[in-house]
């Protein structure tokens, strides 16, 4: 380890414990219920919302751990075929790819995959993945494998956090809210995938496999609805916690912020088209205006916007309907 990491690590500062809180899952809602709540809001007191647990680790003890581990995984995440850096890499690639008139697009979700995940089989991933990140170049001296391992060991094993005034110790998984957290599920969600795929009777007509955490998408070819069931089913079958939702459609898919569909330009060159993907409970907030920040940063969150907007969206009409959309949004 050199000087400047260990000093970084081992720098003495007001240590405090986890903190547990919920982020509240709206998008979940039904779309009726949404509708009926923004009708009549005082029926929001009878709606149960489901809660995203977060655990942040800032300040805590293991915090510095796991970002100084963090930098050696993520360059060997970054190398798997099917991960996704954001949107912008998913547009990318469905700019140049070409797909059949009767394909189906499907979009799958890993339900609680953070939670579901034994520390035992998380840290075999980091095993199995060490001649990639031994290959990887590093910012910072990469120690022996021994070291991380127990490292890695000291962190999934010691998540502990307080909530309504008690103490509590996690048995499995990872905390969201930990920088390890994504690269260490990316690790071992790959190596399941990737089994998954392997022992498919039709993998052959699944192509363009992309996932971006617990988030994923494929094309199917010349297949039924049967058939993409029956993945499904296999998939669920493959692990012991980790299962899959998906959705299908030979029209349109959602895939994080993005609509693919079959439109105009899929109609004449084969290439799927894109727009810019809403919620329904889009209600643009980002920043309180009366904040202390620079007015640069409330410049870059309607620039950044501008933008995201313009890359989603292949159709000039559909655009300027975007930009109305934001622009117009109530105060």
């Amino acid at each position: 380890m050199d000087e400047i990491t260990f000093k970084y690590l081992s720098a003495k500062r007001d240590l405090k414990p986890g903190r547990l809180y919920l982020l509240p899952k709206l998008h979940k809602l039904d779309p009726e219920l949404i509708e009926s709540v923004q009708q009549n809001p005082t029926l929001l007191k009878n709606v149960r919302i489901q809660g995203r647990p977060i655990v942040s680790l800032s300040g805590t003890v293991l915090e510095r751990i796991g970002q100084y581990l963090d930098k050696f995984m993520l360059p060997a995440v970054v190398k798997q075929e099917t991960h996704l850096r954001d949107s912008l890499e998913f547009i990318n690639i469905i700019e140049k790819l070409q797909v059949k008139p009767d394909a189906y697009l499907v979009s799958f979700d890993i339900k609680e995959m953070y939670n579901n995940m034994s520390h035992v089989e998380m840290i075999d991933a980091v095993k199995h993945a060490w001649p990639t990140i031994i290959k990887c170049k590093h910012t910072i001296l990469l120690p022996p494998l021994r070291y991380i391992l127990e490292l890695l060991k000291i962190v999934l094993e010691n998540n502990e956090f307080m909530f309504n005034g008690k103490f509590y110790k996690t048995s499995t998984g990872v905390p969201m809210g930990n920088s390890l957290s994504l690269e260490i599920t990316d690790l071992r969600v790959y190596e399941v995938l990737n089994s998954i795929l392997r022992t498919f009777q039709h993998k052959q007509k699944i192509s363009s496999l992309y996932r971006f955490r617990d988030d994923g998408f494929f094309i199917y070819n010349e297949g039924t609805d049967d058939e993409i069931a029956q993945f499904f089913e296999h998939a669920n079958r493959q692990h012991a916690l980790l299962k899959y939702t998906h959705a299908k459609s030979q029209t349109k898919k959602q895939f994080l912020d993005v609509l693919v569909f079959k439109g105009p330009r899929f109609r004449e060159t084969g290439i799927l088209d894109l727009t810019t993907f809403r919620k329904k409970t889009e209600n643009y907030q980002y920043l309180e205006r009366s904040s202390c920040h620079p007015s640069s940063t409330f410049r870059g969150i309607v620039k950044g916007e501008m933008l995201r907007f313009k890359r989603c969206s292949i159709d000039p009409v559909n655009l300027q309907t975007q930009y109305a959309l934001f622009s117009e949004r109530p105060i």
